[in-house]
């Protein structure tokens, strides 16, 4: 690894020191980045990313979501859940294409008052992250859907960390498979949805 060092020069010579404070935050965050991107490497005999389990509640289901609240809310047809919450019109969009899908979309839960959260670090703080929305396709993969217009590092690492998740549920095998997708643009979520499952059919005819 590349030493950082900040060269001055002093009466009687340059003075060395050590990585400037200003940079530490960055070199938090690329340890970190560098850490969540190592996975595995199965055909060495290393063992694969599992998921730590809740001894007392390892799978969390949609029965448990019961809730009043004072936001708007979209009823739903699809999901679990008789009405999604709505904190931005992003989500509203969102909302009302998942209703829309029927030819990708089986049924969907919007993840709020959240049951699933995943963990992260970022600049060496512990935190949760709470996917948007849960969406089942038609061909049985689970999806992790985040409807976001912005994209900064924090949300970079939240995103690995959801990868990572999914990396870890699908090694374990008792919940099918999942994936994680983000939607920039709620207007653009059906040309996704119908790219992600043709390249899902294209991997699974080359196996």
């Amino acid at each position: 690894m590349t030493t950082i060092l900040t060269v001055r020069r002093h009466q009687g010579g340059l003075e060395r020191r050590g990585p400037a404070r200003g940079l530490d935050r960055y070199v938090i965050w690329v340890k970190g980045q560098l850490l969540d991107a190592i996975e595995p490497d199965d055909a060495q005999g290393e063992t694969p990313l599992l998921p730590l389990l809740n001894r007392f509640k390892p799978i969390g289901t949609t029965a448990d979501v019961d809730f009043t609240t004072t936001r708007h809310v979209h009823s739903t047809v699809r999901s679990h859940v008789d009405a999604v919450v709505l904190d931005s019109a992003w989500e509203q969009s969102a909302a009302f294409f998942l209703e829309q899908q029927k030819d990708f979309v089986k049924h969907y839960v919007r993840n709020d008052r959240p049951f699933l959260l995943i963990p992260y670090e970022y600049e060496g703080v512990a935190r949760t992250y709470e996917p948007d929305y849960i969406v089942c396709l038609n061909d049985g993969t689970f999806l992790l859907l985040e409807i976001k217009g912005q994209h900064g590092d924090e949300e970079s690492a939240k995103h690995q960390a959801a990868r990572r998740w999914c990396s870890a549920v699908n090694n374990w095998g008792n919940l099918g498979r999942w994936d994680f997708m983000e939607c920039r643009n709620p207007q653009e979520l059906t040309k996704k949805l119908k790219w992600y499952l043709v390249q899902q059919s294209t991997a699974l005819r080359c196996v």
